[in-house]
């Protein structure tokens, strides 16, 4: 069969797909308008109509739109059902690296539907190149835990690249392959590694979606940030109708304190998302965080109503997880100042993860010190424990999506919640070195944690509230010095900018 050429420009019609808010919102609705995702050029042997499919199919991917990438490489092997490339495309979808999610089965299925045995399924692909990429899926699919899966898989997107060496899709796929390593592990000298190759993607196509979405990835925390700016600062536009392209800007954005430009692009990315029919809960928190950074309350709030009022109606996971983790930020960031709302609990039947109810305990119990009610404060410290203890048995290695399983991160970063909010209630107690002393080690823990784009983790750092605590001791000193330890780890953060500006006044 002759191989087509499709460079593919801006525009693609999205004629039977919606575009999903990622971070897994599964409940979009369909849409039929013009959409610009970027430009790639990927050659491969799938007839000319199945090629616009595929085409649109990886443009999708590379900005994780994954919902509507799948529909696309669907429609390339109905345009086309011995196309081998439309079903690597399929069961690619199902691996979500940086979030980090792999289902193995459902990629095992859309393989299935090629050939019964991966030699059957290398068999029909037209030419050398593309049996690569089917033995790289392969890899991904195939024996063995995620981690070691995703191993094997980086070295088969290597062993491509140094084959086709002018293949620009191999590479940005390699890019990604190596950011998926250690899956949420943040490994530093992976991620450059990643950046290096992206890099070298965006210098010969600087409209490459993938190229950009990865360096982005690559370079979001407060150290490398300055060198994602660049990607930053056009991945949005270029891919503006993938609302999870109109958010990672952010990423750069808060790694440097941004303020302004984090609620731009999560504004976008929110709308586009809802415009879609889907929630874009994700871009709702980030933006919700970015603006009480700035003190707008009022804009804060406003979006808190969105996702409750949501929740009300179709109390999904993806709802109610975002729900907990909004609430716990307006209550932190104003201190109580929020709609009383915030100290309802949310249901987190049917959901393993506990992060996002974690921090909704920690902040409860943080408030209820606050309002020096400190047995509604043990309350809620019981809460987090018994929630952090029942998890235990459910950790796992693979994820199949980020609500089924826990994290083994959700479990590390518990024991630290519960020092923080302890510490307080020691501190109300009357036992002020005592709490501070336990709250310099919960801070010194915190720093061992995989660090976490983004609002933080801990939806109040260990290193903020020490220092807010020896503010009001009056250890000045000490306490400016916590204050900056937080702010290194959270640039512009409003709070700790406020405590570090108490703390050096006269």
């Amino acid at each position: 069969m002759k191989i087509y050429t499709l460079s593919v420009s801006l525009i693609l019609l999205l004629a039977t797909v919606c575009l999903y808010a990622q971070h897994h919102d599964p409940s979009a609705k369909q849409a039929s308008n013009a959409v610009d995702l970027g430009e790639i050029d990927f050659p491969t042997s799938g007839s000319t109509e199945a090629q616009k499919h595929f085409i649109k199919g990886v443009l999708l991917l590379h900005s994780f739109e994954y919902g509507p990438a799948r529909q696309a490489f669907l429609d390339a092997q109905a345009a086309d059902k011995d196309f081998a490339l439309a079903y690597w495309g399929e069961a690619m979808t199902f691996d979500h690296p940086i979030w980090p999610e792999n289902d193995r089965n459902g990629g095992l299925a859309a393989l299935a539907k090629l050939g019964p045995t991966p030699a059957a399924r290398r068999e029909k692909a037209k030419t050398n190149r593309e049996k690569m990429f089917l033995d790289a899926v392969e890899r991904l699919f195939g024996e063995g835990d995620a981690t070691a899966r995703a191993a094997a898989y980086s070295d088969a997107m290597a062993e491509l690249t140094r084959s086709f060496p002018d293949d620009l899709e191999a590479r940005a796929f390699y890019s990604l392959s190596i950011l998926g390593l250690t899956r949420i592990n943040r490994n530093t000298e992976n991620y450059m590694r990643a950046a290096s190759i992206a890099e070298a993607v965006y210098q010969k196509n600087p409209r490459h979606p993938g190229a950009l979405h990865y360096l982005i990835h690559a370079y979001d925390d407060p150290v490398h940030a300055p060198l994602g700016l660049r990607a930053a600062r056009v991945y949005g536009s270029i891919a503006r109708s993938a609302s999870h392209a109109q958010h990672m800007p952010s990423h750069i954005f808060f790694a440097l304190g941004m303020w302004e430009d984090s609620i731009k692009a999560n504004t976008d990315s929110m709308k586009t998302a809802r415009d879609s029919g889907a929630g874009g809960y994700h871009p709702l928190h980030w933006l919700q965080h970015g603006y009480l950074q700035l003190g707008k309350i009022d804009d804060a709030t406003r979006t808190l109503a969105i996702i409750e009022d949501d929740n009300k109606r179709a109390p999904t996971n993806y709802a109610r997880t975002h729900l907990a983790m909004c609430r716990a930020t307006m209550l932190v960031e104003t201190r109580g100042a929020g709609p009383a709302s915030t100290m309802e609990p949310v249901s987190s039947t049917g959901i393993n993860s506990i992060s996002a109810f974690s921090n909704h305990d920690l902040a409860i119990g943080l408030e209820f010190v606050r309002r020096k009610d400190a047995a509604s404060a043990r309350q809620s410290l019981a809460s987090l424990r018994n929630r952090s203890e029942a998890a235990r048995s459910k950790v796992v290695a693979d994820s199949v999506d980020r609500y089924s399983t826990v994290p083994r991160s959700d479990i590390e970063a518990a024991p630290v919640m519960e020092k923080i909010l302890e510490a307080s209630i020691d501190y109300l107690a009357g036992d002020r070195d005592g709490a501070v002393k336990k709250i310099v080690t919960a801070a010194e823990e915190e720093d061992k944690l995989i660090f976490e784009y983004g609002p933080p983790a801990i939806v109040k750092p260990a290193r903020e509230a020490a220092g807010e605590m020896l503010l009001e001791m009056g250890r000045k000193a000490e306490a400016a010095d916590a204050f900056r330890k937080a702010l290194k780890r959270y640039p512009n953060r409003r709070l700790s900018n406020e405590g570090l500006r108490l703390a050096t006044t006269k």
